[in-house]
């Protein structure tokens, strides 16, 4: 059964506004260590700007927004050895994923010249 669906769409000139390529404080306060490991490279503006979208489609997906005490950083978007990406949450998102009777994430990430997109299904 679906419980949740979301979808986000980050335009890249916004999220390099914020700085994350240069400053690590920044990417620190909305991205978990195990995202960053996987965001070094070239192209880690759009990888980074895919994983937000990718969070904010989460949380349409709990219902919630960023509500007090859902952090960011506990919506993890992670990925297998075959670089598919997966959800990991944890924190007070978790807890709110387990009342709705979340048990299943699904996620798909796309990035386009200007853009990044992230299209998640929250399933019970």
């Amino acid at each position: 059964m679906i419980i949740g669906v979301g979808c986000d769409i980050v335009e890249h000139e916004a999220t390099r506004s914020l700085g994350w390529s240069i400053n690590l404080n920044a990417r620190k306060r909305v991205f978990s260590c195990r995202e960053l490991a996987l965001s070094s490279g070239t192209h880690s503006d759009l990888f980074l700007s895919g994983r937000f979208a990718g969070k904010e489609a989460i949380l349409k997906c709990l219902g919630t927004g960023l509500i007090d005490g859902v952090a960011l950083k506990d919506l993890e978007i992670l990925q297998n050895k075959q670089g598919k990406p997966f959800i990991h949450i944890g924190g007070e998102a978790a807890r709110i994923a387990e009342k709705l009777g979340i048990v299943k994430w699904h996620i798909s990430i796309s990035h386009a010249t200007g853009f990044s997109t992230a299209f998640v299904l929250a399933e019970g």
